[in-house]
């Protein structure tokens, strides 16, 4: 139930506690805890923040439908896309560990028609009609690898591997949370009323950075920030990159439409360097492996954590949040 507050039997769970609407208000942990689900939808970083659950169980498991409440008072489509693919994820990653009959159990519980299978290499079957309703939207939509027409459908059932079944599980927690907060609600506690502003007010500062960061154009090598310049000169030298380094590196270049060949080549004058590593480590933050997600940059003050910020003081750098939105900010060349 920590993990999967969605499920019917975790609501079941809040109700047994007696915790009605008008007392959440009351109960500051749990919307404590609820404030830190959400605050990690503020950041730019896509793959799941690594938090682990609160000790007490009845605050972990509560804090997910006041969560909810808080995100749907705030009435901000790009705020409820985030949290809803912040939830996902943690679920998927979650589910990456479960026995086969757990995943089963928990794909039922949203009326999925599915079951083992004995094809190899496909230890799953499910009904085409919930295969689509979450491949045809969304993340998924685009990926031909997902098409219809290019899996292995035999009666009506679509053939699945475990980590794809995960996947698509997670498409429908994100669509569960975001149809959640589209609900009408009466009446919101006094103290939860507050919270939801206070996150509103806090979101509306970043809102500006998140839109920004979420822009599709991408850069030329000379308006690449001082940062990846850097790491650039020392990989074809042939230098030592740390790990925060290479991470940076490469999910930059990948956010900015480099290939992943290209990415995998750069590393060749490593002394380290080993392609059969190096492509498997460059194809999971790509996206191509794992939940299909790519990875996006450390924030600037992630890199200064780390003491790899090559320039702290450059206009540009003091003013953006992250490495990936530097070249939007440049004013444009004059031309002679």
């Amino acid at each position: 139930m920590v993990k999967y507050p969605f499920l019917p039997h975790a609501r079941k769970y809040i109700a047994d506690l007696g915790i009605v609407l008008d007392d959440l208000g009351e109960l500051g942990t749990i919307i404590d805890r609820a404030k830190v689900r959400i605050a990690a939808t503020f950041e730019f970083l896509a793959h799941v923040q690594n938090q682990a659950p609160y000790k007490r169980v009845e605050i972990e498991i509560a804090s997910f439908p006041v969560a909810i409440l808080v995100v749907t008072g705030v009435k901000d489509r790009l705020l409820t896309e985030r949290y809803a693919l912040s939830e996902a994820r943690k679920t998927y990653n979650y589910l990456l560990e479960e026995k086969q009959e757990v995943i089963l159990e928990i794909a039922k519980s949203f009326g999925w028609d599915i079951s083992l299978s004995k094809d190899e290499p496909f230890p799953m079957k499910m009904h085409f009609v919930n295969y689509l309703n979450n491949t045809s939207r969304g993340r998924l939509v685009h990926s031909p690898e997902w098409k219809l027409v290019n899996r292995h459908v035999r009666n009506g059932q679509v053939y699945v591997t475990r980590k794809e079944a995960c996947r698509l599980l997670q498409e429908e927690v994100r669509k569960y949370i975001e149809d959640k907060t589209r609900e009408k609600i009466s009446k919101i506690p006094p103290n939860i009323q507050e919270i939801t502003e206070e996150i509103k007010g806090e979101f509306k500062k970043r809102k500006p950075h998140l839109t920004e960061f979420d822009q599709k154009v991408q850069a030329k090598e000379s308006e690449y920030p001082p940062c990846i310049m850097n790491f650039l000169d020392r990989t074809s030298k042939g230098q030592h990159l740390s790990q925060t380094e290479r991470f940076t590196l490469v999910t930059y270049l990948l956010n900015q439409g480099i290939s992943v060949d290209r990415v995998v080549n750069l590393f060749s004058n490593i002394p380290d360097f080993r392609e059969d590593k190096t492509r498997y480590q460059v194809e999971h933050l790509a996206g191509q492996r794992g939940s299909g997600i790519p990875y996006k940059t450390y924030n600037c003050s992630t890199l200064q954590t780390h003491g790899v910020c090559a320039n702290p003081k450059d206009p540009i750098c003091r003013s953006i949040k992250n490495p990936l939105t530097y070249h939007l900010r440049r004013k444009p060349s004059k031309k002679n």
